[in-house]
């Protein structure tokens, strides 16, 4: 899927006949203005808060509000309402099934109240960790539902399915997880003592300067401006690495030289780069910056291991040590899966790499604060059932309804963390979910307890502006402990309130924190 600005000039903000130009959110006007969640379309606005929707439900924020505030409500009202909302995705919030089924009949039949929510019934299960079964303790709806409900009927208190999957004492899986045989303690010490802590990296700091954007190159300028943000990375290239035969590295380390000897808010074009990448895909049609960088990170590793490959004499090495390269050193990471058979007790494991990490986003609404990295990170790594039949690979016993945890068994020094925000099936939109950039970051929940060093801090983001169709990508970026726009060959440096304010960001950098 690609996404990237669709015009012949350069587009400061995207304007056409579908899209709402962004609002300006702050006192001191930059010409391209970042997206905040009080820029929503000013018309009808769906409640999942999704462009592109063909839904046939088309409730604004101020109807729902209206009615949760209106005084005299009629049952052929609220009827009417929770009919259209009750047929929204992501159902995320507990009711308990009694009150469910008395809820439904006054609605249906407008029979007598149901009374107030009695979800402190499921609170105390949970409290004394009884399981909760589906359609018989509970039933399942939407935020938005629950907000006009508990706004009319009171009671409560609010639980949600991560409610469900709370660490305890009694949770089989979680306990494993405290003596997990994952990659042991030693493996994991002797990948930790072969890549460097950032802070163990010698640095180059680059001079600030833009990038013209002839054509279609935004998505391509807001990737440069990150990765040239890091300051290790271009000592790197500027200094460490042989040029021989390797494309992308040059024209790379070419676009560094060229902006060490500018002055501050020069605008220079990375042709060379250009040049290469057009070998390989057509570079002037729209693109995602989420998969060029991940593009262009491959290609530097693949140019980095053909003849700079390290060499070891014990061949108990590991594999990984074999095919490190410094781009590993940076953005690689591993998760691990842990499943525990019911049937053998045993717990089975499986590795992946990541260079970054693809989040999805929590349905929220207008009654509820805005989401932040840190919750989608938590939805990212809450515990799952696996749909269908699971095999043991120990007992051989096949299995229904197993629970599976994913840890984080080796941190990034560099945490690339992207939002789901296009989706292209079964709807093709772009979803506008706000969230806001938590400053700094503690994974320290979502590895295993080995992992020692879990503290991040925000360096990059790439903010996306428009639809699925047509849109731009601008880049913010820190830089010697400022925060800059880069909008193209546009510079403005950035408040810390600015920063706050951005919640339309589509891609996230953070590195590690130095304690």
């Amino acid at each position: 899927m690609f996404i990237c600005c669709k015009s012949n000039k350069k587009l400061k903000v995207v304007q056409t006949q579908t899209q709402t130009p962004p609002l300006q959110a702050q006192p001191k006007q930059s010409k391209y203005q970042i997206r905040t969640s009080n820029d929503q379309d000013q018309h009808s606005t769906n409640l999942t808060n999704m462009e592109g929707t063909n839904d046939k439900i088309n409730l604004s924020l101020q109807e729902v509000e209206k009615f949760i505030l209106h005084d005299k409500k009629t049952i052929e009202q609220e009827r009417e309402l929770v009919t259209k909302l009750i047929e929204l995705p992501d159902k995320t919030h507990l009711i308990e099934f009694n009150w469910a089924i008395a809820y439904t009949n006054y609605i249906k039949d407008a029979g007598i109240q149901p009374g107030e929510i009695r979800n402190k019934i499921l609170y105390d299960k949970i409290k004394g960790k009884e399981e909760l079964i589906l359609d018989k303790d509970y039933v399942l709806v939407n935020d938005q539902v629950w907000n006009v409900l508990v706004n009319i009927y009171k009671g409560g208190p609010m639980l949600t399915i991560n409610d469900l999957y709370r660490k305890s004492e009694n949770n089989i899986l979680d306990q494993s997880l405290k003596v997990f045989a994952s990659p042991s303690i030693d493996d994991l010490d002797k990948k930790q003592a072969k890549i460097r802590n950032l802070k163990q990296m010698p640095i180059k700091e680059l001079q600030i300067i833009g990038l013209e954007n002839e054509i279609y190159f935004c998505y391509l300028n807001s990737v440069l401006q990150c990765l040239m943000g890091i300051p290790q990375l271009n000592y790197h290239f500027l200094y460490s690495y042989q040029s021989d035969c390797k494309l992308f590295s040059n024209a790379y380390t070419l676009l560094l030289k060229k902006s060490s000897k500018v002055h501050y808010k020069a605008r220079l074009v990375a042709k060379e780069l250009i040049k290469v990448l057009q070998k390989h895909f057509s570079i002037y049609e729209m693109h995602d910056s989420s998969e060029l960088l991940l593009f262009i990170l491959d290609k530097f590793k693949e140019e980095f291991f053909i003849n700079n490959a390290p060499q070891f004499n014990k061949p108990e090495q590991c594999q990984f040590k074999q095919s490190l390269t410094f781009i590993d050193e940076i953005f690689y990471g591993q998760l691990t899966s842990f499943i525990k058979c019911t049937s053998c007790d045993k717990i089975s494991q499986h590795q992946d790499p990541f260079y970054d990490l693809s989040l999805p986003l929590v349905g929220k609404n207008f009654m509820q604060r805005k989401l932040t990295i840190q919750e989608c990170l938590s939805n990212y790594f809450k515990e799952e059932l696996i749909e269908g039949e699971w095999t043991c690979s120990f007992c051989n016993q096949k299995l229904r309804n197993i629970k599976r945890r994913v840890k984080i068994t080796f941190t990034p020094n560099i945490l690339v963390l992207q939002l789901k925000r296009f989706q292209s099936y079964p709807l093709k939109k772009k979803i506008k979910e706000p969230v806001i950039a938590d400053m700094e970051l503690n994974i320290k929940n979502f590895c295993v307890p080995e992992i020692v060093e879990t503290k991040y801090e925000l360096q990059a983001m790439i903010v996306h502006s428009g639809t699925i169709d047509q849109g731009h990508y601008v880049a913010v970026v820190k830089r010697n402990q400022n925060f800059y726009l880069f909008n193209d060959d546009e510079i403005e440096r950035l408040l810390p309130n600015q920063i706050n304010q951005i919640d339309s960001a589509y891609l996230f950098m953070y590195r590690r924190k130095s304690d």
